[in-house]
């Protein structure tokens, strides 16, 4: 069955370069260019041209792809939506989170801001030493612009449109990004952090797997 990998934000396919997915094919969907002000849903919208409709599949999302994968099921009708490191809705946020929503703190981004925060965001995402250099390439992939306007569609989301049936939360214990005192009903995985899809691709991979048995 083909599987469409959604990356997290700033992210691209790297983040899934150690999962094993069984005898599934794998398609890991590229974040498109898009305006100041695009919701999620315009998001999902951007990338339903990269996914087979017509032929059975699964949508597997990581943070901001798993809040995407949400509302690309409406669109392009899975078997099955899993979701790894991310929120179902504005419910799941941390509070601070919540506060600043719609307060637009992503246009105080520059890329100087950014480099100067590099070892707190790194120490949020759960980055492990030699993880580093990958996660530093990561962040640079997208423009500022871009990462902005990826930053305000997270924020601003308020759940999908269409709540999707049977879905699959992986989330892991230690996330310091989206704790997980703020997530209900996940699949966990113990000393996840927010970069487990990557750094305990072993662990995710195998819940990834359990989760399409049967699909």
């Amino acid at each position: 069955m083909d599987l469409y990998l959604i990356p997290g934000l700033g992210a691209d396919k790297r983040l899934f370069a150690k999962l094993e997915l069984g005898g599934h094919d794998p398609h890991c969907l590229e974040w498109p260019e898009m305006p100041e002000g695009s919701g999620l849903a315009d998001y999902a919208r951007a990338l339903a041209a990269q996914v087979d409709a017509n032929a059975p599949h699964a949508l597997i999302g990581v943070s901001m792809g798993g809040m995407v994968a949400q509302e690309l099921a409406a669109i392009t009708h899975p078997r099955k939506v899993v979701i790894v490191s991310s929120w179902k809705g504005p419910q799941e946020m941390p509070t601070p989170l919540r506060m600043l929503r719609g307060t637009h703190p992503e246009r105080l981004l520059t890329p100087a801001m950014l480099q100067r925060m590099l070892p707190v965001v790194r120490w949020q995402m759960g980055v492990e030493r030699d993880d580093t250099a990958l996660f530093d390439q990561l962040i640079a992939v997208h423009p500022i612009g871009q990462l902005k306007a990826q930053i305000n569609a997270c924020l601003t989301w308020d759940g999908p449109a269409t709540p999707v049936k049977d879905l699959v939360h992986i989330h892991g214990d230690h996330d310091r990004l989206m704790p997980i005192a703020n997530i209900h009903g996940a699949w966990v995985i113990e000393g996840g952090s927010h970069f487990m899809v990557y750094n305990k691709a072993k662990a995710v991979g195998e819940e990834l797997r359990k989760a399409l048995q049967g699909v």
